[in-house]
C-alpha cells in the first residue's frame, strides 16, 4: 500500500520535531552562581638590551630602543564629570583673521561659517578660474544670501569673496 506524499512529509516533520525536543535543555542558563571571570592581562618583561649582543656587534633594534628614553603608555581612566564645554575654536592664521574682517567689514554675517568661508578662499586661490571655484563661489553667495547673513545680491557678495581671498591668500 502506498502512503500519500503528505503523510509521509508530515511523520518526517514530527519525527524531526520530537528529536529535537528530546535533547532538551537550554544552552545558555541565567544562573546567578555561574562564575563570570576574567583572568587577569600579564606583560612579559621586555628584555635587556646588555643580555643580547656583546658589545663589539652592530646595535639591534631592540638595544637602539632600549636606549631611547621610555614613552609613557596611555592609561585608562574612569569617566569624569564635565564642568563646562571646552573651548572649540580653531587658531586662526593672520591671513584668515584678515579675509574674516574684509568679510564683516563689508556687511556679511560671518559667525558660524567661518571655516566654510575659508575654504571658499582656498578654492578662490587655488588654480583660480578652475569649474571648482565657478561653481563654489556663487553657491557659497548665495547661501549667504539664503540664509539672511547680507542684504546684498548674490553677485556682489562673491565679488567681495573673490576680492577678500585674493586680499587675504593670493
Amino acid at each position: 500500500m502506498r502512503i500519500p506524499a503528505r503523510t509521509g512529509l508530515l511523520v518526517i516533520a514530527l519525527t524531526g520535531g520530537l528529536t529535537l525536543t528530546a535533547c532538551g535543555g537550554a544552552t545558555v542558563e541565567n544562573d546567578p552562581t555561574t562564575a563570570t571571570t576574567v583572568a587577569p592581562l600579564e606583560r612579559s618583561p621586555k628584555e635587556s638590551a646588555s643580555t643580547t649582543a656583546s658589545e663589539s656587534e652592530e646595535p639591534t633594534t631592540t638595544q637602539r630602543s632600549a636606549q631611547r628614553p621610555a614613552d609613557p603608555q596611555p592609561q585608562d581612566q574612569g569617566a569624569r564629570e564635565v564642568d563646562e564645554i571646552p573651548d572649540q575654536e580653531v587658531p586662526r592664521s593672520t591671513e584668515d583673521v584678515t579675509f574674516l574682517g574684509d568679510l564683516s567689514d563689508d556687511g556679511i554675517d560671518i559667525d558660524g561659517v567661518e571655516d566654510q568661508l575659508i575654504g571658499t578662499a582656498g578654492t578662490v586661490c587655488g588654480d583660480g578660474g578652475n569649474d571648482l571655484t565657478s561653481a563654489t563661489l556663487p553657491a557659497v553667495a548665495g547661501q549667504l544670501v539664503e540664509q539672511g547673513r547680507t542684504d546684498k545680491p548674490v553677485d556682489e557678495v562673491a565679488a567681495l569673496i573673490d576680492s577678500a581671498a585674493k586680499n587675504a591668500y593670493c
